[in-house]
């Protein structure tokens, strides 16, 4: 497999990564401070075994840092690229929402 390929496939890894609402919330919400496990779950509000297993994926697909303290777990954006990226993509999303609006919006 010659090396773009390769990169093509690891690439699709870390996007499918971001490819669901709390890994995208939980990215939105680390974006200018590092949080406790106990701090996401409280934010998004999903239980706990739903949110280690996004995060788990996340660790390991090198979105996101962990470190441990005592009991808590910590997390934080292991790029600043990764929050450019997502903002970025959701300027993309609401550039398209504005257009179908206007569509909307010219149908008689």
């Amino acid at each position: 497999m010659n090396s773009d390929k390769i990169l093509f496939k690891l690439h699709a890894e870390v996007c499918n990564s971001m490819g669901h609402p709390i890994r995208l919330e939980t990215v939105h919400h680390l974006k200018k401070a590092e949080l406790s496990f106990s701090e996401i779950a409280e934010l998004i509000g999903v239980g706990k075994s739903t949110l280690a297993r996004h995060l788990s994926l996340m660790v390991s697909n090198g979105i996101l840092l962990q470190r441990k303290e005592g009991v808590n777990v910590y997390y934080k954006i292991a790029s600043p690229k990764i929050t450019t990226a997502c903002a970025l993509m959701r300027e993309v999303l609401i550039e398209r929402l504005k257009s179908n609006i206007d569509i909307v919006n010219n149908i008689k």
